[in-house]
């Protein structure tokens, strides 16, 4: 996420300094100067960058699409640089303090309590109502955050959420319905500017995976504005007069309410891509420049795209190799493929933003032809899976009617009503019933690949299918691999059984 920002200095002719806990940083080698220092660890890089000031010379402190927004405003302050305070920080980084805040000045946002391990839930919720989400106050990416609705599941969530606190906190609120929109935005000199308004897609349910955003929002004027304008208010509140505010805002059936808001510019490739693709705006470099104590200068969008970005996913298995990444690439609209995974890796349903397999990214002139290509492109890569991998057959081995994780097609087989599989087995291959009707057969996974289009790819590796044959085993266990696993479960089961 700190590539655009490394991009950007180049670009301008500044000099970069990065730091980081992992010597292997993607981006280490982008910087002019790179110091192995977690990020966490504000002091030691407090004293790096006194260091770099009174030899190289230092003007300024930033990051983009991580919560480390507190490290760099303790930097900038005991520096002298431009930033805001580090209290101001703590608050948009703690989400209990950010709630506080927010409450403090009216600001619309859910009910909360914080919790840690031994907190007595049932007298710390008697005045909330299920369900629940249930949070770490100090992490992102959606790590140990899940949906809750009843007390019996409530403590375990509580545990969960500590384990990806740096502080051992969770955060307890009531559940926001409705659509979610991620806002980014630059404030300089306290006047704020909206740099960014997307619509967020998000899956899984109790989980909160984001499968996708598109921007700019399709919403109406009237409620655009409306979330503009609690954003703004969320943003004064928190004190945030000089720098970048990211929003995540929820619009429900009692109205605007704030999901968080975080002092730096957003991850999830919205700041340094999806945006500068949509609207023409170098928006990190603007960014950067507010860090430098520089008039950001214009922010007007000069062009008006759209951008999509869509992820893929895997069941849980070991990766055997990744197929038709160029074929995915070549969709025309088609900007950037971003692959987190790698052959060799294991993989598992995501229960969180960080363990997605990549991310494909669309532009257009026009909302429908880049959600199209996001989506072809998406729907044409293949993450084939080993065989004889426990992981991956214990998925396949639940029952279609699993809510978490879900089944790739909501297809209800009454030959499977009663059916449990056993895919340590080897079955001989036999014709297969085609049991959908034609709308059935139009449904689709999380790829978008449907069943018709799974069936199309089986008959090339050898699969007959036939309306009139009796199900047998071999059947059976195809079409339950088909329905829980999508294209991937298809592919494993067919592997299993090619001996």
């Amino acid at each position: 996420m700190q590539l655009p920002a490394y991009t950007a200095a180049k670009r301008k002719g500044w000099v970069s300094v990065g730091v980081d806990g992992n010597p292997e940083a993607p981006c280490r080698n982008k910087a002019d100067y790179f110091f192995h220092i977690d990020l966490k660890d504000r002091m030691g890089i407090a004293e790096k960058a006194t260091e770099l000031k009174e030899t190289i010379g230092l003007d300024g402190v930033f990051t983009c699409g991580t919560d480390f927004s507190s490290t760099v405003a303790w930097v900038a302050q005991e520096l002298n640089l431009p930033g805001i305070p580090y209290q101001t920080s703590l608050d948009c980084t703690d989400k209990y303090r950010m709630r506080t805040k927010l409450k403090e000045h009216g600001v619309p946002c859910p009910q909360f309590r914080e919790a840690d391990s031994d907190s007595d839930l049932t007298t710390l919720i008697s005045e909330l109502s299920f369900p629940l989400v249930v949070k770490p106050v100090d992490n992102m990416g959606s790590r140990g955050v899940i949906t809750v609705f009843d007390m019996d599941s409530l403590e375990k969530a509580v545990n969960e959420a500590v384990l990806f606190s740096r502080t051992d906190r969770a955060i307890i609120e009531e559940f926001m319905d409705g659509p979610e929109f991620s806002l980014d935005s630059l404030i300089y000199k306290g006047k704020l500017t909206i740099t960014g308004f997307a619509d967020r897609h998000i899956f899984f349910p109790p989980c909160f995976i984001e499968m996708g955003h598109t921007l700019p929002t399709a919403l109406p004027e009237d409620q655009k504005e409306e979330i503009i304008r609690v954003f703004s208010d969320a943003v004064t509140a928190l004190g945030i007069k000089n720098g970048a505010a990211k929003g995540d805002i929820k619009l429900t059936s009692k109205g605007v309410m704030i999901g968080e808001v975080a002092a730096r510019l957003s991850g999830g490739y919205m700041s340094g891509w999806t945006y500068p693709y949509a609207s023409g705006l170098a928006l990190v470099e603007k960014g950067m420049m507010i860090a430098l104590g520089m008039d950001p200068g214009d922010l007007h969008e000069p062009v008006n795209r759209t951008a999509s970005e869509r992820a893929f996913i895997s069941i849980p298995g070991i990766i055997e190799n990744i197929e038709f990444l160029e074929k995915a690439h070549s969709v025309p609209g088609v900007k950037d493929i971003f692959l987190r995974v790698e052959e060799g890796d294991s993989v598992d349903f995501p229960v969180n933003n960080v363990s997605k397999c990549g991310n494909v990214i669309a532009v257009s002139d026009t909302r429908d032809s880049a959600l199209a290509a996001s989506e072809k492109s998406v729907a044409t890569i293949r993450i084939r899976l080993k065989k004889n991998t426990d992981s991956t057959r214990t998925f396949l081995e639940q029952s279609l009617q699993t809510e978490f994780p879900p089944s790739a097609y909501d297809v209800f087989l009454e030959e499977l009503e009663e059916f449990h599989p056993d895919f340590s087995m080897k079955y001989a291959s036999h014709p297969v019933p085609v049991p959908f009707k034609e709308n059935e057969l139009m449904k689709k996974d999380w790829h978008g690949i449907s069943l018709k289009e799974l069936m199309e790819e089986a008959e090339q590796k050898g699969v007959q299918f036939a309306g009139d044959q009796n199900w047998t085993l071999f059947a059976k266990h195809f079409w339950h691999a088909a329905l829980r696993g999508g294209i991937q479960g298809t592919d494993w089961f067919l592997k299993e059984n090619e001996e």
